[in-house]
C-alpha cells in the first residue's frame, strides 16, 4: 500500500473489495468502520475527503486493521469500540459483544425505572452478568438519577464495564462488582431493586458449536453457553429474584428464542409474579422474560431515595462504602467524612479539580488560605515536601499516622493551586484513620481537605454535629460517630531551622519538640 498514493476513496474500495472476498456479510460497512477509527474521520468526513491521501501512520493502520478483519476477527474487537443507543463503548477481547436485541432490553428495563419513579422515588436496578456495562450504563446516562449495581463473574468484564462506567461520566451512578449473580451486593440493598435486569449466557450447549466462527472463535464462551437448554442461568436468576425485587418490581432478561417460551413457564410456576410476557425483538423473534412481581411499588420497604448520608466504620470501612466514597472524589466531588482528629470536607487533590473550589464556597471561606492535604503514608511527605530537615522526616516515622499536620515547601509534584501563595508551602498530614488512607491509595491522590464546618464555627467532631447545610451541599457525607480523637491536630511549621508550633492541638508541642530532638 505504502508504494501508492492510497486515498480515502481508493483504499476504501480496495478493502471493500478485499473484505467481500474474505466472506465479510457487510464488506463496505466494515471498510467504513475501520476507515472511521484509523483516520479519525467521521462517516461524512470520509465520503467529503476521497481526494484525501492516508498518511504512512494511518496506511500502517488500515493494514493491521484489514488484516484482522478479513481473518474473521469481530469488527467491534478491531477498532475497540461499538454504539449502542446513545452511548459509545470500548470493546475487547474476552468480554462479549453487545448487540442491538440488548437495546431493547434496555428500553424494557426503563419501563420499570419509569414505574419507580412515577411511584415516587428513584429507581434502583441490579444487572446480573454485565459485560462491557452497555446495559447499566445506557440506564444511569437515560435516567439521571438512577442507581445501578452491575455484577459479572469475569474479571476482564468487571474492569472493561468499570472503564466504560467512567469514561462515560456516570461513576456515582453505577456500581460494578466482581462476583458470581449477586452473591457480592450488599444484603442491605436485597429486597429494593425496582429492575433485576440481565442478559445471561442463554444459547443451549448443543447449539454453541454450530454459531459462526466470528463468535465461537473469539467471544467468550462463558457468556454464550447457557447448559443443556439454554437456562441453567435463568433458573438460578428465577431463585434470588424474588428475595432481590421489591415489591411491584420488574424481572427482565434476553434470552434464546427457542427457549424465551420455557423461562416464561418456569416464571409461571414459581408464583408470586403478577404477569409473566414474552416480547419480540426487532426482528419479531421472541427474545425477553418481562415479569411483573405482585405488590406496589410504592410499597414494601424503604423507598430508595439517594442516600446523602452513609454511616461507616473508620477502622474497617466496608468496601461498598469505599466504592461509593471513590466514585464521589472521583467524579470531582466533594465528600464530608470523618478523620482520627475533626470531621473533614474534602475532594481529590487533582489539578482544576471543581471540588476544589466548591469547598471554599460551601465553608465561606477565603481561598486564597488553600486546603491541607491528608496523605496515604509517611513516604508521602517525602514525595509532595521539600528541602525537609532531618528533624520533619523523625516527626512523621514517629508521630504519623496521626493528628500532626506538617507545613512543608511543596514539591514539583503539588498542582500550584494548592500551594500557599508567597512561601510555596503544603500542609500535609496522614492521619490515623484507615478510612482516609484506603480512600488515598484508591484514588493515587491525596486528599485536599478542611474541617467540615462553616469557616469561623467550632469544628464538628461527631457525625450527628455536621451541620445540616454542609450536609446538603456536599454529594456524599460519611457518618463514622464520634471522631477518636475528637481535638484538631496540632500544626507545625518545618520551613526553618527548628520547628515552630503554629498550633498546639491534639500533640503536646513538648512531645514535638522531644521527638524533633529539641
Amino acid at each position: 500500500m505504502a508504494e501508492e498514493a492510497w486515498t480515502v476513496d481508493k483504499i476504501l474500495s480496495w478493502t471493500t473489495g478485499y473484505l467481500e472476498r474474505k466472506g465479510d456479510e457487510h464488506p463496505r460497512l466494515s471498510a467504513e468502520w475501520l476507515l472511521n477509527n484509523v483516520t479519525g474521520l467521521s462517516r461524512v468526513e470520509v465520503y467529503t475527503n476521497f481526494d484525501r491521501p492516508l498518511t504512512q501512520e494511518e496506511l500502517d493502520g488500515m493494514h493491521d486493521a484489514v488484516v484482522r478483519r478479513g481473518s474473521g476477527e469481530p469488527l467491534q474487537y478491531v477498532t475497540g469500540e461499538m454504539p449502542f443507543r446513545h452511548i459509545v463503548l470500548r470493546c475487547e477481547r474476552g468480554v462479549l459483544i453487545p448487540r442491538p436485541e440488548t437495546e431493547v432490553l434496555v428500553d424494557v428495563a426503563l419501563e420499570g425505572v419509569d414505574r419507580a419513579v412515577a411511584a415516587g422515588h428513584s429507581a434502583q436496578v441490579l444487572e446480573l452478568g454485565c459485560g462491557t456495562g452497555c446495559i447499566a450504563c445506557s440506564i444511569a446516562s437515560e435516567r439521571e438519577g438512577t442507581r445501578v449495581v452491575a455484577t459479572d463473574l469475569s474479571p476482564r468484564a468487571v474492569a472493561l464495564a468499570a472503564r466504560n462506567r467512567d469514561a462515560l461520566g456516570v461513576g456515582r451512578s453505577v456500581d460494578v462488582i466482581e462476583c458470581d449473580l449477586a452473591s457480592g451486593v450488599d444484603e442491605d440493598l436485597m429486597g429494593g431493586f425496582d429492575v433485576l435486569v440481565s442478559n445471561p449466557p442463554y444459547i443451549p450447549s448443543a447449539v454453541v458449536p454450530t454459531l459462526p466462527e466470528e463468535v465461537v472463535g473469539y467471544e467468550p464462551g462463558l457468556a454464550l453457553d447457557g447448559g443443556e437448554d439454554g437456562l441453567d442461568v435463568l433458573r438460578r436468576i428465577l431463585e434470588l429474584a424474588p428475595r432481590a425485587l421489591r415489591p411491584g418490581g420488574l424481572l427482565c432478561v434476553e434470552l434464546f428464542e427457542d427457549n424465551v417460551a420455557t423461562a416464561a413457564e418456569l416464571c409461571r410456576s414459581q408464583g408470586g409474579w403478577a404477569s409473566v410476557e414474552v416480547r419480540e425483538d426487532l426482528t419479531h423473534r421472541p427474545r425477553f422474560l418481562v415479569a411483573w412481581r405482585e405488590g406496589s411499588l410504592a410499597e414494601g420497604g424503604e423507598l430508595c431515595a439517594p442516600r446523602r448520608v452513609v454511616p461507616v466504620d473508620q477502622d474497617d470501612p466496608s468496601p461498598d462504602v469505599l466504592r461509593e466514597a471513590s466514585r464521589v472524589l472521583s467524579a470531582d466531588g466533594v465528600l464530608v467524612m470523618p478523620t482520627d482528629s475533626v470531621y473533614g470536607i474534602g475532594c481529590a487533590a487533582t489539578p482544576q479539580n471543581p471540588g476544589h473550589g466548591r469547598i471554599f464556597q460551601i465553608k465561606g471561606r477565603d481561598r486564597a488560605q488553600t486546603l491541607p492535604w491528608l496523605v496515604a503514608d509517611a513516604e508521602d511527605l517525602e514525595r509532595f515536601g521539600r528541602e525537609l530537615p532531618a528533624w520533619a522526616l523523625a516527626l512523621a516515622r514517629e508521630l504519623w499516622p496521626g493528628a500532626l499536620t506538617l507545613v512543608v515547601r511543596a514539591s514539583e509534584l503539588v498542582p500550584r493551586e494548592y500551594v500557599l501563595p508567597g512561601d510555596d508551602t503544603i500542609a500535609l498530614r496522614c492521619p490515623d484513620s484507615n478510612l482516609v488512607r484506603r480512600l488515598a491509595r484508591e484514588l493515587g491522590v491525596p486528599l485536599a481537605t478542611t474541617s467540615a464546618n462553616t469557616h469561623g464555627s467550632p469544628s464538628a467532631t461527631s457525625g450527628d454535629a455536621v451541620e445540616a447545610r454542609l450536609v446538603a451541599m456536599a454529594d456524599l457525607t460519611l457518618d463514622g460517630g464520634p471522631a477518636p480523637v475528637a481535638v484538631a491536630s496540632t500544626i507545625v511549621s518545618c520551613v526553618g531551622e527548628r520547628p515552630v508550633i503554629l498550633r498546639e492541638g491534639a500533640i503536646p508541642a513538648d512531645e514535638v519538640l522531644r521527638v524533633a530532638g529539641l
